[in-house]
């Protein structure tokens, strides 16, 4: 366990060593609490590879609420993922996260200075999270169904898709969608009657949507089985579903695309004679294969600009690499105001 420094401070894990130079020689045993995607077979077995004597035990949660209250109950780890519009702010915060040596960051150089910049990643003037991918929330639809093609959110609404449209059981996305529907341009920074007009707009519209989709492989098979035609939803799914067959497409909305940006970071309470481990797992996160990886099987956004020279122009386009350097009508990444209200409005429009 890392020791805090002095009046408090938290202490800076691994702070002035140096990466090892082999990476046989790295050993020990990381606990990677993350999405599935964070230790999917084909995406981590170059890190397996690479580095034969570390040993990963990998636990998956839904949420990044669901990761949080199970840290805080006792649920220990090592690497943890965290999304920055859902709680890296609050795991950081919270102190589920120890202060990151940059110097150890082999790739820190070029990951874009958008992303180093959301909140949750740099805390009080501290790394606390290293930035790996993003994306980009917008419409997806069924082509047979949906004429014209979509371009708001507002169209997620329509009356005509009643019963057949759907929306990510995620606070943040949620309400962040109702409010961009509302002609709200700014939801994370609602005040309290703002949001109690977009959660009563939603409790409003709640016989739109045939269901609220907790993850990927639910909307998938509510796409190919036709109970949807139109929900809220992110490029990779949309490539997936492509690539089975269905006939669907990803449209951006004008009212601002929502990005989304996760990446990892390393628990206080990890042994120090596992820190070494837990520096390769993060420099091989941002490494520029494990990107292109994500970026052409997923159509991740990659966190390292040198992915761009290292993939296809096809995957740049599909993938919207270079959307990083310019986020014109994107809504950035960020934690809502007062993130608490949201997840209770959420809660609330669940239950009416």
């Amino acid at each position: 366990m890392l020791a805090a420094c002095g009046g408090g401070e938290p202490a800076t894990v691994g702070a002035g060593e140096t990466n090892p130079g082999d990476a046989g020689s790295i050993s020990g045993t990381i606990r990677l609490y993350s999405y599935e995607d964070g230790f999917d077979p084909g995406y981590i077995a170059s890190f397996r590879e690479q580095y034969p004597n570390i040993k990963l035990e990998t636990a998956s949660f839904g949420s990044n609420e669901e990761a949080i209250a199970k840290l805080k109950s006792g649920f220990k780890a090592d690497v943890i993922n965290t999304c920055v519009d859902e709680g890296a702010l609050e795991a950081v915060e919270a102190g589920l996260y120890a202060p990151l040596d940059t110097a150890r960051l082999e790739n820190w150089d070029d990951i874009w200075p958008a992303m180093k910049e959301m909140p949750g990643i740099v805390y009080e003037g501290k790394t606390y999270v290293v930035p790996v991918d993003a994306g980009m929330g917008g419409l997806i639809y069924n082509v047979d169904k949906v004429v014209p093609a979509p371009d708001s959110w507002t169209d997620l609404f329509d009356p005509k898709y009643r019963g057949h449209a759907a929306l990510e059981d995620n606070a943040v996305t949620a309400i962040n969608v109702g409010a961009l529907a509302m002609g709200i341009s700014d939801p994370p920074n609602m005040d309290a009657e703002q949001l109690q007009k977009v959660k009563d707009y939603l409790i409003e519209q709640r016989s739109q949507f045939r269901t609220w989709w907790g993850d990927t492989g639910e909307l998938a098979s509510l796409l190919k089985s036709g109970e949807v035609d139109i929900t809220s939803g992110y490029t990779g799914t949309t490539a997936e579903l492509q690539a089975d067959g269905v006939n669907v497409e990803w449209a951006p909305a004008k009212e601002g695309r929502i990005m989304w940006t996760c990446g990892y970071g390393i628990s206080p309470d990890i042994a120090e004679g596992n820190v070494d481990a837990a520096y390769a797992l993060l420099n091989w996160y941002t490494s520029v294969p494990a990107q292109a990886y994500a970026a052409t099987n997923w159509n991740y956004m990659a966190s390292n600009k040198k992915v761009l020279d290292a993939v296809t122009p096809e995957v740049r386009e599909t993938a919207s690499l270079e959307t990083l350097a310019d986020l014109d009508n994107v809504i950035p990444a960020s934690p809502p105001k007062d993130r608490a209200a949201w997840v209770k409005a959420w809660a609330e429009v669940k239950s009416s």
